[in-house]
């Protein structure tokens, strides 16, 4: 694919395949890793990387650390360097990068290493700097992604660290053959939904466009199986809309972020159904009738559900949900960017890393 000749948007539909692919040819991309793992006691794992390669972790976390019955910890990877005291030998920390050259997580690969720790770098790049700082190298096999705002790269990263995690729980006697199977079958019915998730939300938001064009601080809550969702949805409307845009959980949303809401606040509310969808929806009105703000919920719900809302029959899988809530944001992102005239493609700055030394070339 010539690099003109591809869009953010594109590269949102090939999520689909990309999760595919990962799944049936797992043996391959995964078989090194775990022969290293082979014999080693890990019984801590800690995920360090930046950006949308954090978010996934955050959002694979929980899987890994159920079926596995260890601790997992998502971190920043200067957090890890400065302030993490690792208490096992038997930790290992993989370092995730999507192009292969954030310096911050090299740096927390070399600090595992000075501790005797396992490592194990994960990047969707060939012949990058991140290779030479772990002990192996796992491949995020989800094709080309040249936009800067990674879409695919998010949610393949997601599948990456999942299904090493599930091959390693079968490995260990953790989960069975079939429970491992199962799991990725309701994965891969998850993200089968992502084209016509990208079309739905293409089409509301075509509804609510001359609204949110007028949008200059924008808030996104969540919960429960959608935390990874909002982080990173957060990030890609930041990145692609180039103006200030928080995200919160719902709860902590009511510690102090709530004072900020006026008639000129737009809100993104991840409607996921559980425990917290009622008090998300009283939140809601109250943002509505109290202070007068713009709120959008994404739900598979038609309880409560407003003419603006965005409602869809999300699979709600709460291992994978991330995965196709953050969808209508990657689309928002988009396709808002470009009626605002912002070519979300092409970096603010492309020397930025450079000047900042936060890539390593």
């Amino acid at each position: 694919m010539a690099t003109n000749d591809w869009d953010m948007y594109d590269y949102i539909l090939e999520s689909k395949d990309a999760v595919r692919n990962i799944v049936e040819h797992q043996d391959e991309i995964f078989g090194e890793a775990l022969d290293y793992l082979e014999g080693k006691n890990i019984d801590r794992i800690y995920i360090a990387g930046s950006g949308t390669s954090y978010h996934s972790a955050f959002a694979a976390r929980k899987l890994i650390e159920d079926k596995l019955g260890i601790e997992v910890t998502a971190v920043y990877p200067m957090e890890f360097v400065d302030n993490t005291r690792v208490f096992t030998k038997n930790a290992l920390v993989i370092g995730i990068s999507h192009a292969g050259r954030s310096t911050s997580t090299i740096k927390a690969l070399d600090r595992a290493r000075e501790l005797g720790l396992a490592t194990i770098a994960m990047t969707a790049e060939r012949d990058r700097p991140l290779n030479d700082h772990a002990d192996v190298t796992t491949y995020i096999e989800i094709g080309d992604e040249f936009a800067g705002p990674k879409t695919k790269g998010f949610i393949g990263s997601i599948a990456t660290l999942d299904v090493l995690g599930l091959m390693l729980a079968v490995r260990r006697g953790a989960i069975t053959e079939e429970e491992k199977g199962e799991l990725e079958r309701k994965m891969l019915a998850t993200t089968d939904n992502i084209p016509a998730i990208a079309d739905a939300a293409w089409a509301w938001y075509r509804e609510n466009a001359e609204d949110l064009k007028r949008s200059h601080r924008l808030v996104v809550l969540g919960c429960e199986g959608n935390m990874g969702a909002m982080l990173e949805g957060t990030l890609k409307i930041w990145e692609a809309v180039r103006y200030a845009v928080a995200g919160y959980e719902l709860e902590e949303f009511m510690h102090g972020g709530y004072h900020s809401i006026d008639d000129k606040t737009y809100m993104l509310n991840l409607g996921n159904p559980g425990k917290h969808f009622e008090r998300m929806l009283r939140m809601r009105d109250y943002f509505v009738k109290e202070r007068g703000a713009h709120c959008f919920v994404i739900t598979s719900e038609d309880k409560g559900h407003r003419d603006v809302d965005f409602v869809f029959p999300f699979q709600n899988e709460p291992y994978f949900s991330s995965m196709e809530y953050v969808v209508p944001l990657q689309v928002i992102a988009r396709k808002l960017s470009l009626d605002l005239g912002i070519d979300c493609n092409i970096a603010s700055d492309p020397d930025f890393h450079k000047k900042m030394g936060s890539y390593t070339y």
